[in-house]
């Protein structure tokens, strides 16, 4: 990490082919119920569009270019560019590698990542069941044996 800062910092946006002017990353927030996650799952059939998450924030990418970039993907509005272009700054962009935990670039993919949430959460709930019924059958198991030395 220490090195993708000094790499970063001596070269900032110099020589990127403007990655961050190609796609559009919008902050959806989790999904929490079923029609939210149905909605997740029909925009992924759209080739333009993906999903990830970052740090355990949710994102909607649309796939495209900024119409402010010329022929060499340099911005035509550099010096009145929006604020939010002006507050883009590596090293948290997509030059410097993959910049999500989680990918989903298909309705399948979603799918998958859902499954595996429910059977993770299945595994717990039970795991913590067994361990409340354990811990609450220990102490009548010790009494009954002692009963059973007298």
């Amino acid at each position: 990490m220490r090195e993708l800062l000094r790499t970063v910092s001596n070269n900032g946006c110099k020589d990127c082919p403007s990655k961050c002017c190609h796609d559009l990353s919008i902050w959806i927030g989790a999904p929490h119920t079923i029609a939210e996650f149905d909605d997740l799952l029909w925009e992924l059939r759209f080739d333009t569009v993906k999903v990830y998450i970052r740090n355990k924030r949710w994102y909607l990418l649309i796939k495209g270019k900024c119409m402010y970039l010329d022929d060499n993907m340099m911005c035509k509005i550099y010096e009145t560019r929006p604020q939010k272009c002006r507050d883009h700054n590596p090293p948290g962009c997509e030059r410097y590698g993959e910049f999500w935990d989680v990918m989903f670039e298909k309705p399948e993919d979603l799918q998958d990542y859902l499954d595996k949430k429910k059977a993770d959460a299945k595994r717990k709930k039970i795991a913590r069941i067994r361990k409340a019924n354990g811990a609450a059958l220990r102490p009548r198991r010790k009494l009954a044996a002692k009963g059973r030395r007298n």
